[in-house]
């Protein structure tokens, strides 16, 4: 079958997809700023590169008939990496004749005022005027970011947190279930949102994390201000009529507290 890149392999969700996309049969060369760790396995490419300069990226485009950009940085550097970097990666798959360029996104962006979300805006509107037949597929906020977000709660008898807010919470496994999918179909455009199966705030998140480790704390409303919180108070970054994800909130914090 296809050779297929992901950028961003090593994050959450590239890692969630290289075992998936080769269950499917592709070729997948996995793309980072890092060397090739040694335990990556020998029928798994390895391409170093890095979006923020360049360097690398011609090279690790060659050859590849499809590009799922993963690739992001939600904390730091969104500009460079999230719109600088995807226009590389955008012209690089231009350049070289990738037949489908596959775009992750996110729920609301345009909605919610925060410069990661701007950012991505950004990066959408140079996927889809770049020139290369695209695919974005924007889903809800990772599972897996509610629980860093509550880690440094693990272990205090009081957690103060804005339970008001509103989340749509979905497994990055079965994003990337959907994302293999759509690498094996045609280019459709930016298709329709992908969310989880429940809509929450964090304080019914919070107390289902808590329960799975046996503990107990005392939850403290704390009140956000500002144009971003009423935003996501107000669900811009929930789809609740796409609740594709199947795996909820709790029995995911189960899973990863039963085993860890």
């Amino acid at each position: 079958m296809s050779r297929i890149l992901v950028t961003g392999g090593k994050g959450g969700l590239g890692r969630e997809l290289t075992p998936r996309l080769l269950k499917a049969g592709y070729t997948v060369r996995v793309m980072s700023r890092g060397a090739k760790p040694a335990e990556l396995p020998a029928h798994v490419e390895w391409a170093q590169a890095d979006i923020e300069t360049g360097s690398g990226l011609r090279e690790a485009v060659m050859g590849a008939d499809t590009i799922i950009h993963a690739a992001t940085s939600p904390f730091k550097r969104e500009q460079q990496v999230d719109v600088e970097g995807t226009r590389r990666v955008v012209e690089a798959a231009r350049a070289a004749n990738v037949q489908h360029f596959v775009h992750m996104s996110i729920v609301g962006i345009e909605r919610i005022p925060m410069s990661y979300y701007r950012a991505k805006v950004e990066a959408e509107g140079i996927v889809s005027s770049g020139g290369a037949p695209f695919t974005t597929l924007r889903a809800a906020q990772f599972h897996s970011l509610i629980d860093g977000m509550f880690r440094p709660l693990r272990n205090l008898p009081v957690a103060f947190l804005p339970t008001d807010l509103k989340f749509q919470t979905i497994d990055a496994g079965e994003v990337a279930e959907r994302l293999c999918a759509i690498a094996g179909m045609p280019a459709a455009g930016l298709l329709p949102d992908m969310g989880g199966p429940e809509v929450l705030t964090p304080g019914e998140m919070a107390k289902a994390w808590f329960a799975a480790q046996g503990k107990r704390p005392w939850l403290i409303h704390l009140p956000i201000p500002g144009s971003a919180a009423h935003a996501i108070r107000s669900g811009y970054n929930t789809c609740p009529d796409r609740r594709d994800g199947k795996l909820t909130w709790a029995e995911w914090v189960r899973q990863k507290y039963t085993t860890h």
